[in-house]
């Protein structure tokens, strides 16, 4: 007979081979190994409730924006979509958690719905992304969240109807942008081959910002702000409240991309997810549209493409005038190595997005593009020829496979060089900068505080300022709610761009 002692083994024995079996092998296994572990852990959220019950923790919610759709193609009729950010510590599973948002329409009319959740998150961050959607009213005029007697109104907005091209590239948010090479590569390529540019800012050297704009009046890009969370008042947010900037999973990228999604829901055909320094040039195809609607015809089934990313080799120039594209395309040195990759999808198949896929996509209905990648522009080198970062240095070997046919590359240097004949683009060139100053100090804070931390992001990092340096920042009015049980949101409006904050994350 055994004793207490070996029941306790083979107990701990059982246990052990139980988790080693359902979090480990059966996800190599299975087609949808992703949504295993997420059905995996709502199994064990779920039990924990039911054991231990599912206790409320007064938190901070804050709204990044909300749009309206009177049709939607995946919404219905009279669609709210909000994005915001919520902290998982409110509850075990914050997809349960019931918001109330109370909608009145234009005839005075009044309906309460409670919208579903959608998270988008794969970091222990305190905040992660969330998604809340619902139908409401027709013509919509006020909308407000509830929570008992208290209520508080938010603004919103109607979704955007039309869009510059049928192919939308949302870029992540930009910090301390300095590397204005990179985007004027971008813009020409995106634009030949019937993309825009949709680039949200957080700051930006100010001569850039002007390179920008000017590339904005010419239809190549729109530029958007992203925001700095902020709390109007302490005394309007929970006690020992966590800050949520530097609880937020890279910079909230995921964040960015659902709101460029949800902009465009019901306007582009396509809609992409890139870093600025992420280069899509379609192979055996004359646009972007022509190459995503083969892959998306030959799968019927599935919801997103992939394409992994490869880096190649970049020099800076320090002019403007002394970029040529058959230059910095039509080489062939490459690192011998594909890395995580980025997403293309129809907007209308999807709801939310993370930063490499959706975790609302099961891995069955993810395409891994084999025939093409991004160019990833990733560490060019400075306009003396040195290495901007000396650390991690790339690999780069000659690839000659890969090296595109320079044809292809010819109407983006016409392109190029007809936009470098205008007067404003002449006199604001003399004053971009010429060497990288704050690449390298962001690269290497970047790498420390992002790959080695439990909750990755950028915030902390020493940016030193200089005079002869300005950067253009976003800004805006922030407003917090009444205190509410047990989450209080904050939201902000006017947004605008200042030139008295600083350079920083």
């Amino acid at each position: 007979m055994l004793d207490l002692k070996q029941m306790k083994w083979i107990f701990a024995s059982i246990v052990f081979t139980i988790c080693l079996f359902t979090v480990f092998l059966v996800p190599t296994i299975m087609e949808d190994a992703d949504q295993y572990l997420i059905l995996y852990d709502s199994l064990k959220n779920n039990i924990a409730s039911t054991i231990f019950g599912d206790p409320i923790t007064n938190t901070d919610s804050y709204i990044i924006n909300t749009y309206y759709y009177p049709k939607s193609k995946s919404f219905g009729e009279n669609a709210l979509a909000i994005v915001l950010l919520m902290n998982r510590n409110t509850m075990r599973d914050i997809t349960k958690y019931k918001m109330q948002l109370v909608a009145t329409n234009e005839a005075r009319g009044t309906v309460t719905v409670e919208p579903k959740l959608q998270i988008e998150s794969y970091s222990n961050c305190a905040y992660i992304n969330v998604v809340a959607t619902t139908n409401t009213l027709p013509n919509l005029k006020k909308l407000e969240i509830s929570s008992g007697a208290t209520k508080m109104e938010i603004p919103f907005r109607h979704a955007r109807k039309t869009a510059p091209e049928p192919v939308i590239i949302c870029l992540s948010p930009q910090f301390i942008s300095e590397q204005w090479q990179i985007f004027v590569a971008h813009a020409h390529i995106a634009k030949h081959f019937g993309g825009h540019l949709h680039l949200y800012i957080t700051s930006i050297l100010e001569s850039y910002f002007d390179l920008v704009k000017e590339y904005e009046k010419q239809g190549y890009v729109t530029i958007d702000y992203w925001m700095r969370m902020k709390f109007e008042s302490k005394l309007n947010s929970t006690l020992n409240s966590t800050e949520p900037n530097s609880n937020v999973e890279w910079r909230n990228q995921a964040g960015a991309h659902t709101d460029c999604l949800l902009q465009y829901k019901e306007a582009a055909s396509f809609v992409t997810f890139f870093d600025l320094d992420d280069i899509l040039i379609p192979r055996g195809f004359n646009t972007y549209f022509d190459e995503f609607s083969s892959f998306f015809f030959l799968n019927p089934n599935i919801l997103t493409l992939q394409y992994s990313k490869r880096e190649m080799m970049l020099h800076n120039k320090p002019k403007i005038s002394d970029i040529n594209f058959h230059e910095i395309f039509g080489h062939s040195w490459f690192v011998n190595r594909e890395d995580a990759g980025k997403i293309v999808a129809r907007p209308s198949s999807l709801n939310s997005m993370w930063i490499h896929r959706s975790f609302n996509v099961p891995d069955k209905k993810l395409l891994l593009v084999r025939n093409n990648f991004l160019l990833h522009m990733q560490k060019p080198f400075d306009t003396d020829g040195q290495d901007s970062v000396p650390f991690g240095m790339s690999n780069y070997e000659i690839m000659n496979d890969l090296k595109l046919n320079s044809s292809v590359l010819e109407p983006v240097q016409l392109d190029f060089e007809r936009f470098m004949k205008s007067k404003s683009i002449k006199s604001m060139s003399e004053r971009l900068p010429a060497h990288s100053y704050y690449f390298p100090i962001l690269f290497r804070c970047y790498f420390r505080k992002g790959y080695m931390a439990t909750c990755p992001n950028s915030e902390g990092c020493l940016i030193p300022q200089r005079s002869d340096l300005k950067c253009i920042h976003s800004d805006a009015t922030y407003k917090s709610g009444p205190p509410m049980e047990p989450i209080t949101y904050h939201y902000h409006i006017n947004p605008t761009w200042s030139k008295e904050i600083g350079c920083y994350t």
